[in-house]
């Protein structure tokens, strides 16, 4: 969804400025949509035909934030094969936190692996059975309900999943040829991580590790986050600070990218350098 609005909000003939200024706003409806409407499907009505219907993500980009705009959620009905199921819910309230692995593999014979796996909290619920950490998920669930008294998509209740934040994702072109493995640990985050290697790679010329390395940009609610303790990242939070952004410098983030490039040249793979994972390639 970042990268559909992404190629709606770009101009013509873009400055590095202008696409991360797309980026900026892409993430911003995008997060607006997903917090609001997203739950388990098996408990909640998503309106996914209409929240991906490429003629509703055109309409959405016309609906881009002022940067000093709190962000809304779009009203996807028009698009919906039944507008019943689309459901207006409360304001969310949900706060995830980061407790996630990712890896990314391709084997000698092209078979491919995008894997995310998470016990949510650091140590999950702190508690072994035979060797395994158990995990923490009560904690992807909205905790409060808001003042308004609505109900939330992400609300807990019984035999209900929470919604989670990880995106093993793998891009394929039009001949089906398999281009780019990526995902990342990072709680809420993770989105705007994957998405930053997806435009890195196919859309800014960057290599695996470039991609991997340059400064990550969250923009969910009113802030962006921006992690000047990257090379670039300053001139980044000063460009959109000039624009009226709210910027949250940062030092760092709690990404760990993990993702191979396909390309002419063979497998380019990369490792986020901010937590301990490598790149390896096995006989």
């Amino acid at each position: 969804m970042i990268a559909n609005l992404y190629d709606h909000l770009l101009p013509s003939e873009p400055s590095q400025m202008d696409r991360i200024q797309a980026f900026v706003d892409a993430q911003r409806l995008a997060y607006a949509d997903r917090d609001h409407y997203f739950g388990d499907p098996d408990e909640v009505d998503i309106p996914l035909d209409a929240l991906m219907n490429p003629n509703y993500l055109r309409a959405r980009a016309l609906e881009r934030f002022a940067p000093d705009a709190l962000p809304t959620p779009g009203d996807p009905s028009p698009f919906a094969v039944n507008q019943d199921t689309v459901s207006r819910f409360g304001r969310d309230t949900t706060e995830e936190t980061a407790g996630t692995t990712h890896l990314s593999i391709i084997d000698q014979e092209g078979n491919a692996v995008s894997m995310t796996a998470t016990v949510e909290g650091p140590f999950g619920s702190q508690r072994w059975a035979k060797g395994f950490v158990l995990n923490n998920e009560m904690t992807d669930f909205a905790r409060a309900v808001p003042e308004t008294g609505e109900r939330l998509a992400n609300a807990a209740a019984p035999n209900r999943r929470p919604r989670s934040s990880m995106s093993p994702t793998m891009v394929v072109n039009d001949a089906n040829d398999l281009v780019l493995v990526t995902g990342s640990p990072g709680g809420n985050s993770i989105p705007a991580y994957v998405a930053k290697t997806l435009l890195g790679v196919l859309d800014w010329g960057m290599t695996a590790q470039e991609a991997a390395d340059a400064p990550n940009i969250i923009a969910r609610g009113e802030k962006v986050r921006v992690e000047v303790g990257e090379p670039g990242g300053q001139a980044i939070a000063d460009g959109l600070n000039e624009k009226g952004y709210l910027v949250q410098a940062r030092e760092g983030e709690n990404s760990g990218l993990h993702l191979i490039h396909i390309n002419e040249s063979g497998l380019d793979g990369a490792a986020d350098k901010r937590r301990e994972g490598v790149v390896r390639q096995l006989p």
